[in-house]
């Protein structure tokens, strides 16, 4: 029984860990895209702007996910 608690908080633990990545990445692949399209199809740096705010949209969608996934996890015995 102990040994089960043990997996479960690692398992938690580790869901709560990749919230920085999954925070990271959206932002910066919204930079990249809009700066590749700015560069390739001359867009405006507006493009830019909306690019990295879709960016954080989709960030906080994951980050909301992996919490519920963390919740889940712990409520389970």
């Amino acid at each position: 029984m102990q040994k089960k608690k043990v997996y479960k908080w690692i398992k938690i633990g580790g869901l709560l860990s990749f919230l920085p990545f999954v925070m990271a990445a959206g932002p910066l692949g919204g930079y990249l895209m809009g700066e590749l399209l700015q560069k390739k199809l001359g867009l405006p740096p507006i493009t830019m702007a909306i690019c990295i705010i879709l960016g954080f949209l989709g960030s906080a969608v994951e980050t909301v996910k992996v919490i519920k996934m963390a919740l889940r996890a712990e409520e389970k015995d």
